[in-house]
């Protein structure tokens, strides 16, 4: 049986992953990787934020199944 530390966990990384292109750090370091092409580091803090979703999504998801009893 799952408990309710590891869905909350997944939130949790989920925030931080859907967080972290928006610090300046980040957008710095990707920008001098990517050759200053801001498409690029767009499109690669977009990937995050989809991936940080379904964190979000799949941590609520098991808190359903343990609320519903299921």
């Amino acid at each position: 049986m799952i408990s309710f530390g590891f869905p909350l966990f997944l939130m949790a990384v989920g925030v931080v992953v859907m967080w972290q292109p928006r610090t300046k750090r980040w957008q710095n370091r990707l920008a001098r990787h990517m050759g200053g092409d801001q498409r690029r580091v767009k499109q690669r803090a977009n990937t995050f934020l989809l991936l940080g979703f379904a964190f979000l999504l799949a941590g609520f998801a098991m808190l359903y199944r343990l609320a519903s009893g299921s």
